[in-house]
């Protein structure tokens, strides 16, 4: 039973992560097609006929029900840590997707965010 709830927690973890990084992806697509349109009605019309935008809308309302989710499961304290993880994915997705790049000084900043959720997760077992 043990096994069978934290496979379903890593699963869950993984969606929150996954729609989390999608929903970042999108927003910028989407902002990238809005940047020709002055900022006003028109480019709230513009917004709000973004499908991407509206792929986005979903993907929150998804990671807000996973996240809630997770919560039922445990501590906050010891679930937030995680999601630090989203800071570490989208600009790897940004890089790999986008074409965006990733400087020496974003790339120990991801090492760091890295090494801080594994010296809280490890913490966490031995508390």
């Amino acid at each position: 039973m043990i096994f069978t709830v934290r496979k379903h927690l890593y699963i869950v973890w993984g969606l929150l992560l996954a729609f989390d990084v999608a929903i970042q992806m999108t927003m910028k697509v989407a902002g990238d097609q809005l940047t020709s349109i002055p900022f006003g009605f028109d480019w709230a019309a513009a917004a709000a006929s973004s499908v991407m935008v509206w792929i986005s809308l979903v993907g929150y309302v998804a990671t807000f029900v996973l996240w809630l989710a997770i919560l039922r499961t445990g501590p906050l304290g010891a679930a937030f840590p995680v999601t630090a993880l989203t800071y570490v994915l989208v600009p790897i997705c940004g890089w790999l997707l986008l074409g965006e790049e990733i400087t020496a000084g974003r790339a120990v900043g991801i090492a760091l965010i890295v090494a801080g959720v594994i010296v809280q997760r490890d913490r966490k077992k031995t508390d």
